[in-house]
Parts: structure tokens; sequence; C-alpha cells
């Protein structure tokens, strides 16, 4: 009895001494997907987010939600897909993990040096939610600079105006 006497004196001075409980952690803010059925896909980049200007139209593709923009040398398209991430990585030839803005994402470049004229691809697949990923590819003809920056800068962009 006296000896767990003692261990609640001991107990009862230690919860003295503690101070109060630290507070809890604030709660982390997932950003939101917008409305998809909302978002006109051709919006999502504009002529500020391109070194050169457009030689057309920004030009919506076969999916809804999807579109293609087109400088003198580059050539930009996304679209957004319902497949995992994982059914989603074999878009990207020899990728590799890169995160985008806190997300999953995979991505990669191909070189197509046989071709006429000669290209380059950079595609990164990042999720949006389960089921549901972002593809963004960029193509340079002629492969001169790092076109996998481009895709990855263009999905910057893009995940910016999808997300609240």
């Amino acid at each position: 009895m006296n000896r767990h006497l003692g261990v609640l004196t001991l107990m009862a001075a230690l919860a003295a001494c503690s101070g109060p409980a630290p507070a809890p952690a604030p709660a982390t803010i997932t950003p939101k997907l917008r409305d998809l059925a909302k978002v006109d896909a051709c919006t999502l980049l504009v002529q500020s987010d391109f070194a050169k200007p457009f030689t057309k139209a920004p030009e919506p593709l076969n999916s809804p939600l999807s579109c293609r923009w087109t400088t003198e040398d580059n050539s930009v398209w996304m679209s957004i897909e319902n497949e995992s991430l994982e059914e989603a990585k074999s878009r990207v030839n020899d990728g590799s993990e890169l995160p985008v803005e806190g997300r999953k994402a995979w991505w990669g470049v191909t070189s197509d040096y046989q071709a006429e004229p000669q290209t380059s691809t950079g595609v990164v697949v990042t999720e949006l939610e389960a089921g549901k990923v972002l593809v963004v590819s960029a193509e340079r003809t002629p492969p001169r600079y790092d076109i996998g920056s481009v895709a990855r800068t263009r999905t910057v962009a893009i995940l910016q105006k999808l997300v609240s």
C-alpha cells in the first residue's frame, strides 16, 4: 500500500511540474481539386506561361479535359485522365518519381533522334486524387534544351489553377 501511495505522490508531483499540455498541431489544409466539370482546359495556360508567342490558338483535343498549346518550337498538351498514378506511369518511358506541388508524380524524357525532324518529349503524370491524374507533355523540335523542365513548369502552372 505504501508503495502505491509513493507512486501516486510521485505522479502528482510530476503532473504539477509539467505545465500545460502542448496545443494540438494545426490541421494541414489539403488543397481541394476544383469541380472539373466547370474547367475549360484551354484556359489553364496562357501566353505568359510561354517564352515565345503562340503560333495558333490553344486547341481542345478529343478528350473532354484536354488542350494543346503550340509555339514556334514547342508543343505542350495536357489531359486529365481517369486512371491511377500506377496505371498512368506506363505513359512515361524510363520514368522516375518527382513530387510536384506536394503531389505524387512520375516523369521522364525521351528523345527521338531517328525521326525527321528530331524531337524530345517530356511527360509529367501527377496524381490529382485517387483514380484521376493530370498528364502534361511537352515536345521540342529540334531537341536543344531540357524539355522535361518545360513539362514540369507547365504542370505547376496548371495545378495552381486546378486546386484551391
